[in-house]
């Protein structure tokens, strides 16, 4: 199971995401995901892309985690996208 590191670029800010290889019920393949402060950056406050970059951006993300959640381990990270995703 791959988990690659990588950074999106969003408004001058740098984001952690992570790809991951999912094996599940309703998903599976290869999904990206990154950090709940992302998400909010891409949003105004009622519910809106702040451009058509953030809507892109917004369209690879499966799923935001919390901060903390990004250098976790495979396991524990797989545990909480498991959970999120069901």
């Amino acid at each position: 199971m791959g988990m690659e590191k990588m950074t999106i670029h969003f408004d001058g800010i740098e984001y952690p995401a992570r790809m991951l290889d999912l094996e599940l019920p309703n998903i599976s393949g290869t999904h990206m995901i990154s950090v709940d402060r992302l998400d909010v950056a891409l949003m105004i406050k009622d519910g809106q892309y702040v451009s058509e970059e953030a809507r892109a951006i917004d369209e690879g993300i499966l799923l935001y985690v919390p901060d903390n959640l990004m250098d976790v381990d495979e396991k524990q990270l797989m545990q909480v996208v498991k959970e999120l995703a069901a």
